[in-house]
């Protein structure tokens, strides 16, 4: 005998491995998000230490403008990037939350299985018992005579 869930059980693995596959793929978006906004820390850092450096000189005004530009569009960057990393990660809680219950509805029909699969074994081992209960039984009404 076979367990009679088993279509649904490989099918509730298959949505699981999906699932899982797309929340790495999400995973993988934040990272990249975060790695984009690190370099940009970084990169904006290295052109404050630049600006510094020119103040030590003499900077006209055009090129003041321009840095003050440029610190305001990698403002509204990291502003853009948090909004980003924000709605991915709320997706990736919805994510994780289905992950979760396929996991949990495959977990059940494990349990189911393997009960089913005890129980055929233990029903097995009666009949192969009453076999010989009853081989055991007829040799001895042999002997008997």
């Amino acid at each position: 005998m076979s367990f009679r869930f088993e279509t649904i059980l490989r099918m509730n693995k298959n949505k699981e491995d999906l699932l899982q596959r797309d929340m790495g793929q999400i995973n993988a978006m934040i990272q990249k998000q975060k790695d984009s906004q690190h370099f940009m820390r970084e990169f904006t850092e290295n052109i404050k230490d630049e600006l510094n450096q020119k103040k030590r000189q003499d900077v006209d005004v055009n090129t003041m403008i321009l840095y003050d530009n440029f610190f305001r569009g990698t403002q509204v960057h990291k502003t853009r990037q948090d909004k980003i990393i924000s709605e991915i990660t709320l997706k990736l809680e919805v994510k994780r939350a289905e992950v979760v219950e396929a996991m949990r509805n495959r977990k059940t029909l494990e349990i189911l299985k393997d009960r089913n699969i005890l129980k055929e074994r233990e029903l097995r081992a009666k009949k192969d018992l009453a076999i010989q209960d009853e081989n055991a039984s007829n040799l001895w009404g042999r002997k008997g005579i």
